[in-house]
């Protein structure tokens, strides 16, 4: 394997091992690597969705939504599902989806609530089979971890869910909810209205988990949960499989942008010729106008001859009929 410098936009193995050396969890390439093991999985999401809901989880199941990881931020992100086995009334077991996403992609903002709209519905075909009852469907969280403001309020915490807007104090519960967190926001869990309180202890753990997923830096006072996905991301980070996996991504979109970049630029080419065809197409046409009646050949003739010989449309012969009206009147002022 190529451990040089970089060859005609190859990316080398030294490179690439730098490259995965500086990104945090928040990267979809690395969040992706580390949910390849299913226990450095389950332990990862442990991790979080304590960090976020204060409480421990059983997790049953961690499946990867998305074969293919784009390395490049200007792509999407990875999202993964824990189905985990809650506790609830009457010891009965009831099925939650947890669907964790990193998001790092600003330009996205705008698509997040219609992205989880359809995200949602796809869990729910997949989960509700043919014949069984509608309470056998599943409750669904989404807990997306941001990089930057969702809403640009400002804030840390931002949730939303269904509601009945004509009578806010009836419950609709369809077993939807979807948390954001971003990162740098402000504390907003006392505020007036804020959808969840919790305590200064659960606050300062899940702003210690949201700062080290996106900047990697690990709080002061030791943090278990932290500490046990930092021993997953370090021994991630140091295998040659992942380093050589990166590799191979960094050429696939290398190629797919040199594909991109060249139908660009066929395209520019295609409509700078059909701009000059057009240019020269109307040009002529005009003059043919111009050289009709000078020998008095009638206007119905002419658009006739323009629609025959230069597939022009109506509106555009009526647009060179009042160029050549133009022209024919400073030709006489100049007279």
């Amino acid at each position: 394997m190529n451990t040089g410098t970089r060859n005609s936009g190859k990316l080398s193995f030294n490179e690439a091992k730098k490259s995965v050396a500086s990104m945090n969890l928040i990267d979809g390439f690395l969040f992706d690597s580390t949910l390849e093991n299913k226990d450095d999985a389950k332990v990862i999401m442990k991790s979080i969705l304590k960090a976020v809901f204060n409480k421990d989880f059983v997790i049953d199941d961690v499946t990867s939504q998305k074969s293919y990881q784009a390395i490049d931020t200007s792509y999407h992100g990875i999202r993964f599902d824990a189905y985990i086995e809650e506790d609830t009334q009457n010891n009965n077991f009831i099925a939650t989806i947890y669907d964790v996403e990193m998001e790092n992609r600003e330009s996205d903002r705008k698509y997040l609530p219609k992205r989880f709209r359809y995200y949602g519905a796809l869990h729910d075909v997949k989960s509700l089979e043919s014949g069984n009852d509608y309470d056998e469907l599943p409750n669904f969280v989404s807990v997306t971890i941001l990089s930057y403001d969702p809403f640009g309020a400002g804030d840390m915490y931002y949730e939303a869910s269904t509601c009945l807007l004509t009578h806010p104090n009836i419950a609709y519960d369809d077993g939807i909810r979807h948390i954001y967190l971003y990162c740098n926001g402000n504390s907003n869990f006392d505020a007036l209205g804020s959808p969840v309180k919790i305590s200064s202890e659960h606050s300062k753990k899940l702003k210690e988990m949201l700062k080290y997923i996106v900047t990697g830096q690990k709080p002061s006072v030791p943090n278990n949960d932290i500490d046990a996905i930092e021993n997953i991301v370090t021994k991630v980070k140091n295998r040659k499989e992942v380093i050589g996996k990166y590799m191979q991504q960094w050429d696939r979109e290398l190629s797919l942008k040199r594909d991109i970049t060249r139908e660009v630029t066929r395209e520019v080419t295609r409509e700078v010729t059909r701009e000059v065809t057009r240019e020269v197409t109307e040009d002529a046409a005009l003059k043919l106008i111009c050289f009709s009646r000078r020998h008095h050949i009638p206007d119905e003739e002419i658009r006739e001859n323009l629609v025959n010989d230069y597939n022009l449309t109506n509106s555009k012969i009526d647009e060179l009929f009042a160029k050549a009206d133009t022209k024919e009147t400073l030709a006489v002022t100049a007279n």
